[in-house]
């Protein structure tokens, strides 16, 4: 009898977990939750004043026209990398400062907020027009990345995201961002026409309210 008893109790604790989901919780914010966590993702190059994201692409193009191998790993934040494999044959470099180039991106336990990691692959394309403060960077991003740690969520995005060169090594503040296309999570797909969106840079990406 007391051993149904302590099956009996075990497999309700069983169901009350699988009834939470298990694990962290999923990504919250909705439109803006995702396009804050894509935002994080992207920023590895500059995170915490360790560079910016111009100075990447500027080394990445100049190394790929004087030695023809600019293969890059940087590191995350907190732990874990960037890989970044560059396409060769589509550097462009001209002279008004625009730099553009395609990439093969492998996040490897990239962990930029001291909670969760990234993993997964992506393709960018970089466009960085102009130079120094006045910067921008857009990056056409196609592909999965898996979030894991305190939220156990995914960004699946096939996008073009533009943002100023400098917001790759913001931690605080606020920063604008253009968005178009998709992005989709566990929760829903949501699609961004390029109307600017102004995010709330906090260091961590937000959780769904009222997982358990």
């Amino acid at each position: 009898m007391s051993r149904f008893i302590r099956l009996s109790i075990l497999a309700a604790a069983t169901a009350a977990l699988m009834a939470c989901g298990g694990g962290g919780a999923k990504l919250g914010g909705g439109k803006e939750g995702a396009a804050k966590a894509l935002f994080e993702a992207s920023q590895p190059a500059g995170q915490g004043g360790k560079s910016n994201g111009q100075a990447l692409i500027e080394r990445l193009a100049s190394a790929a026209q004087s030695i023809g191998n600019a293969d890059r790993s940087v590191d995350c934040a907190h732990s874990g990398s960037v890989a970044l494999k560059l396409d060769l044959t589509s550097v462009i470099v001209d002279g008004t400062g625009e730099v553009k180039f395609k990439s093969e991106v492998d996040y490897k336990g990239c962990n930029e907020d001291g909670a969760n990691e990234f993993n997964g692959k992506m393709t960018m394309e970089f466009k960085l027009s102009a130079l120094g403060s006045a910067a921008t960077i857009e990056l056409k991003l196609k592909g999965k990345i898996e979030i894991s740690g305190e939220i156990e969520d995914f960004l699946d995005a096939d996008v073009t995201q533009i943002i100023s060169a400098a917001a790759t090594s913001q931690t605080t503040g606020s920063a604008t961002i253009t968005i178009t296309g998709t992005i989709k999570t566990s929760e829903s797909t949501y699609t961004y026409d390029g109307t600017p969106l102004t995010i709330t840079v906090e260091g961590h990406i937000p959780a769904a309210d009222g997982n358990s």
